[in-house]
């Protein structure tokens, strides 16, 4: 999991040149050249991190960037851990939220399936931990440890009550980020929005990447997938319909005790509680942001030879992984 702050996904749109600033590490651009094909491009800010939607510029592309914005702009007052006022912050604080928004409601509960899958790689509720390794870089080892010993007892996707009347924490002090799904269903719900207004050929890109149908000039979405900064046509993928994509680097973000921004819940209950994703990048490609956004961060902890086994109960799911050793994986379920 990570901050809103925190980098991971390093996707690119192949084509033109850079559309944001070489220093940022999320990069999206158009597939073709402009001059080929008129296209109207929204930039802004999605969960701290950079965000890009690609229309076809037609009449009223400009009114739509706009709702677009003022939609971005509701759903982050709802998960953003950086607004004191969004609804996460006052679950974490108070323990429990009543008659909580449908889009909290349905974060959390996809978020409790996709734990349940990865049997606890992805989980929510590491977000004690999380603070634990961002804030305090200058404790020794050894007090760190004792440290995640006791905040390991707060970090248990098993311990969150959810219900559409009310959400809940079952022990005091815990917390939840949602910055490892919630790009992905900010995507989905972006993705929608542009459906319902007709479009049928534009790329949404909050965090995460969606193709709303082809490329305008009819071919599809071309992304490479960043392997440590490393962009390449050998690295891409060619975006089908309706499909989204997501990638986690554990080099994105390091932390100021040096430990990755991925944290895995496990890792708090062995000794070496610095535990690192096994992946150098891991991709995922599924119906839904949503979903290829939790499985990108979970599947970062899951040994290769489980990966199958841990997808076995679904469907139309594929899977781009690049090893320590520099082996690219690729599954497809």
């Amino acid at each position: 999991m990570l901050t809103n702050k925190a980098r991971r996904r390093v996707l690119q749109i192949i084509g033109t040149a850079s559309l944001l600033s070489p220093a940022l590490i999320k990069q999206a651009v158009a597939q073709d050249n402009l001059k080929e094909t008129a296209l109207h491009k929204w930039q802004g800010i999605a969960l701290g991190g950079q965000a890009e939607i690609i229309l076809p510029k037609e009449n009223g592309s400009k009114e739509l960037a706009h709702k677009i914005r003022q939609e971005i702009k509701r759903l982050e007052n709802i998960f953003s851990l950086y607004i004191p006022g969004s609804e996460i912050n006052r679950l974490n604080t108070r323990g429990e939220i009543l008659n909580p928004s449908p889009e909290l409601y349905h974060v959390i509960s996809t978020s409790h399936s996709i734990s349940s899958l990865t049997k606890g790689a992805f989980d929510i509720t590491v977000q004690p931990m999380w603070l634990l390794h961002s804030e305090m870089p200058n404790l020794t080892d050894y007090k760190r440890h004792q440290m995640a010993q006791s905040i390991s007892e707060l970090v248990d996707y098993r311990n969150i009550d959810t219900s559409v009347n009310k959400i809940s924490f079952k022990k005091s002090g815990m917390a939840i980020t949602l910055n490892g799904i919630a790009q992905g269903f900010i995507t989905d719900h972006i993705y929608q929005l542009l459906k319902s207004h007709g479009l049928t050929k534009s790329l949404v890109n909050i965090g995460e990447i969606k193709a709303l149908g082809t490329h305008p000039s009819g071919r599809e979405w071309t992304i490479a997938i960043d392997n440590e900064g490393q962009q390449s046509l050998e690295n891409a993928v060619n975006l089908h319909a309706g499909k989204a994509i997501a990638t986690s680097t554990p080099t994105g973000t390091v932390l100021r005790d040096g430990h990755s921004h991925l944290i895995q819940a496990h890792s708090l209950l062995v000794r070496d509680f610095r535990t690192q994703p096994l992946y150098k990048s891991m991709s995922v490609i599924a119906n839904n942001a949503t979903k290829a956004d939790a499985l990108s961060t979970g599947l970062s902890f899951i040994p290769v030879q489980e990966l199958k086994d841990t997808l076995s109960t679904e469907n139309d799911i594929e899977i781009i992984a690049k090893t320590s050793t520099g082996e690219t994986i690729r599954i497809q379920v």
